[in-house]
Parts: C-alpha cells; sequence; structure tokens
C-alpha cells in the first residue's frame, strides 16, 4: 500500500487567490459608504449655505435699517 503525501511548496512567493469569496460583499458595501458620505456632504454644503445665507439676509436688512434709520432719527424724525 502506498501512501499518499501531499507535498508543499516554500519559497514561491504568496499564493494569489482568483475570486476572493468575500470580494462582492466588499464593493457592494464601499460603494454603500461612498453613496451615503455623498449624502452626507451635500446635505451638510446645502445646510451651510442656507444658513449663512439667512444669517447674511438678517445682518444686511439690520445694517440697512441702521443706515436709513440713523440719518432719519438724527434729523429729527419723519
Amino acid at each position: 500500500m502506498a501512501e499518499e503525501t501531499d507535498e508543499y511548496v516554500y519559497d514561491k512567493g504568496v499564493p494569489m487567490v482568483v475570486n476572493p469569496p468575500g470580494a462582492a460583499n466588499f464593493d457592494i458595501l464601499l460603494e454603500d459608504i461612498r453613496y451615503r458620505g455623498q449624502l452626507i456632504a451635500r446635505n451638510q454644503k446645502l445646510d451651510s449655505g442656507v444658513s449663512f445665507g439667512f444669517k447674511g439676509l438678517v445682518i444686511g436688512f439690520v445694517f440697512a435699517v441702521i443706515m436709513i434709520g440713523l440719518p432719519i432719527i438724527v434729523r429729527g424724525g419723519l
């Protein structure tokens, strides 16, 4: 009876896996993370633009009221 032995080859480089079993799952997960990151960035940009736009509108309105109202108050009213 002959015994079969598996021979291992050493020092021949790093073994390559042609189709890793979970690579498709990682690709799907990576695309999902990238998509969510883009949504978060877009939402932050929109929120920042609206909040600073509103703040600028209020500051501009107050400045205009002061610039128009101050000479009227100094001259003695309407």
